[in-house]
């Protein structure tokens, strides 16, 4: 345990820029359950643009989508992340959370999680395992089990925190949470732990949401907010709406954080007209993601 929790504080130490003075010669207070925004929807503009927008909203930081397609690619990593740091920094954004395309632990993504570690970025999300159409799920777990091990073992090594987001759909591994709980068994989750998606999971464990949540709670380490709706004819279908307008409310939020120890909230905005904007009409966004801000806010307490 004492191990447990010594990693804990060194990834919460190096992770979060806590010490990133601002203009005025004074440190940001650090929230323990600190709110990110996701920046897909705005990832067209600066950061030096989407810091200055968020500073008045009482973020505390970014999911910065370093990725193929992303605001940074993972080949300019080295360059241009020194960059968003500052940039975020100087409108108080002090914690920030990689999202990437990981899946494996091999050599390239060694080197890149080394760039993020020597930027103060200690926590990832990684890509999605798939299942194959045709192959049983349960013969494929056994691999995927083995890869999240393995990298695993190297985010333990490097002092990094890898994120597997729950996600929905058929061909996701897990969106019904026991596989990918299964998977994750014996792992430490400071090192490769679940962002617990509270849209996702309702979606696809339907009323059995209490006992996925309790299947998961043990490998959580981060929340990611978004909201939707059925619609359609037979109630099939599923719409992104606005927070707390669909079937994702504060009594998920509070039962799903309930024991759970501090961690960062992340703000999914996908309701939009786009889900990245144009840089024309970024400006269109940020409504939209403050009427959420100020939803999550309220919720947090």
């Amino acid at each position: 345990m004492q191990i447990r929790r010594d990693f804990l504080k060194q990834t919460i130490a190096a992770g979060t820029l806590a010490g990133v003075a601002r203009a005025d010669g004074h440190k940001k207070p650090t929230n323990p359950w600190p709110i990110l925004l996701f920046e897909k929807p705005v990832q067209t503009l600066s950061y030096d643009e989407i810091g200055e927008e968020l500073a008045g909203m009482g973020v505390d930081g970014i999911e910065a989508t370093i990725r193929k397609n992303g605001h940074i690619l993972p080949e300019n990593a080295a360059k241009e992340i020194p960059g968003m740091i500052k940039a975020l920094a100087k409108s108080g954004l002090h914690q920030v959370i990689a999202t990437t395309d990981i899946t494996t632990a091999d050599k390239k993504t060694e080197e890149f999680l080394k760039v993020l570690k020597d930027n103060g970025i200690t926590s990832y999300r990684m890509g999605y395992f798939r299942y194959a159409k045709n192959g049983n799920p349960m013969d494929q777990v056994g691999g995927y089990r083995e890869e999240l091990n393995t990298l695993a073992e190297l985010n333990e090594k490097l002092g990094m925190q890898g994120l597997y987001q729950i996600h929905s759909g058929p061909s996701f591994v897990g969106s019904l949470v026991w596989d990918l709980v299964g998977m994750l068994k014996g792992v430490n989750p400071d090192a490769l732990g679940i962002a617990y998606d509270l849209r996702h999971t309702r979606n696809d464990t339907g009323s059995s949401w209490k006992q996925a949540a309790a299947v998961a709670k043990d490998h959580v380490r981060s929340l990611y907010i978004k909201d939707a709706k059925w619609s359609g004819e037979r109630s099939d279908k599923r719409v992104n709406v606005p927070l707390d307008t669909g079937f994702v409310n504060q009594e998920i939020f509070d039962h799903v954080r309930k024991d759970l120890q501090p961690m960062p909230l992340s703000l999914h905005m996908e309701w939009g007209k786009h889900s990245v904007y144009p840089e024309k009409t970024a400006s269109e966004a940020w409504p939209l993601i403050q009427q959420d801000m100020e939803v999550l806010k309220k919720w947090r307490g």
